[in-house]
């Protein structure tokens, strides 16, 4: 089957939109018909290099579709399903997985940046029959992929697909740093740094297990808007105060319970740690260069202090308990996801899609494949 797909053919150039020859899915494999993907500043990240990946790949990590066929073996699936595609594969039965860690599974950390499939192989080709690599075994910036099933979960058939494009990233890993890696308790303080899509889903998450309290902090005033729409109750703009200042007042000198930093620059990884209060959490979800660090005197800012630090990736999450739950929160309204998606762009606008993104003009982007499927 001929599809089309944006590829990363060179780094530092525009993706190219190409016709790619898709192999059928072998056991343990789905082919879906991407309906929406969303963009994330990771695919820009592979453009760039800044992420280890082979070329020629198919970026775009999170989507959602409609199965078109199933590979040998796959029964809890079957053509006609609604699924999402997630960034991280979880297989289920790992050491990591079976810990209650779905989210670091040995087998998906292990196809993560190789541009493989669960069998080390590839399912695109080019018409001169080379192979084209697909971005964490997902490769959502396409008009049908091939993927494992552990890297789908099925939803329902009146979630439109715009939304359910960003579950298996962006949401998950903001919903998950609130709901399963901080401890947040009913009626405590929470402040997040950075109300981009992850951010903006960590507020939500905070707000759904209780926080009274919830402080946003971003540079922009939009976002602090949509923060405020979404659930925070106080915003800090962080070029026009003393940030530091400010959540002090706020919190009568205590400092927060959890502060969730969703940026990864030094300055506010290390306002995360300066306004946490004694016996908080500090959850770190931004992804920082290699240069960023956390520094802390190891008696006063951590035994003295009583203080959690904790890493969070893709949300602390177990992709088939987690996103059923976020759909039946979304349809319900507890959920806002649309907010999310500040513009769409069709697949060949799909540079003009990254640049947004990666400039910071946009919450979220969204791939709309609809018209093409």
């Amino acid at each position: 089957m001929t599809v089309r797909a944006a590829v990363c053919t060179q780094l530092e150039k525009p993706l190219e939109v190409l016709d790619l020859e898709l192999a059928e899915p072998r056991a343990g494999e789905v082919a879906v018909r991407i309906m929406a993907s969303g963009i994330c500043a990771s695919d820009a990240s592979v453009q760039k290099g800044a992420l280890p990946s082979p070329l020629p790949i198919v970026l775009g990590h999170e989507g959602a579709g409609v199965i078109e066929a199933v590979g040998p073996g796959v029964t809890h699936l079957a053509a006609g399903d609604h699924v999402a595609v997630c960034a991280m594969p979880q297989c289920g039965h790992c050491y990591r997985c079976t810990r209650g860690q779905p989210g670091l599974c040995e087998r998906g950390d292990g196809v993560l940046f190789s541009g493989a499939l669960m069998d080390g192989s590839t399912r695109w080709r080019t018409a001169d029959g080379v192979d084209v690599a697909q971005f964490v075994a997902a490769g959502t910036f396409a008009e049908q992929v091939v993927v494992p099933t552990i890297s789908v979960v099925k939803i329902p058939a009146d979630m439109p697909f715009a939304p359910a494009s960003l579950l298996g990233c962006a949401v998950l890993t903001g919903v998950g740093a609130a709901l399963n890696t901080a401890a947040i308790r009913p009626g405590g303080t929470v402040a997040v740094i950075g109300c981009g899509s992850v951010g903006l889903m960590a507020i939500q998450g905070a707000r759904l297990a209780g926080a009274e309290r919830i402080i946003a902090i971003d540079l922009v005033p939009a976002k602090l808007e949509i923060a405020r729409a979404v659930g925070a109750t106080d915003t800090l703009a962080a070029g026009e105060v003393d940030v530091l200042l400010a959540v002090k007042e706020l919190t009568a000198g205590r400092g927060t319970d959890t502060t969730i930093e969703a940026v990864g620059a030094q300055v506010t990884v290390d306002q995360a740690i300066r306004m946490t209060g004694k016996g908080g959490e500090v959850v770190f979800v931004g992804a920082g260069t290699k240069g960023v660090r956390i520094n802390v005197p190891q008696f006063t800012g951590l035994v003295g202090s009583a203080k959690t630090f904790k890493g969070c990736l893709f949300g602390s999450a177990d992709t088939h308990r987690d996103i059923p739950r976020l759909v039946e929160r979304y349809l319900a309204g507890e959920l806002h996801l649309d907010v999310l998606v500040s513009r769409t762009y069709g697949l060949s606008a799909i540079n003009e899609g990254l640049a947004a993104v990666t400039a910071g003009e946009v919450i979220s982007a969204v791939v709309n494949l609809e018209s093409l499927n």
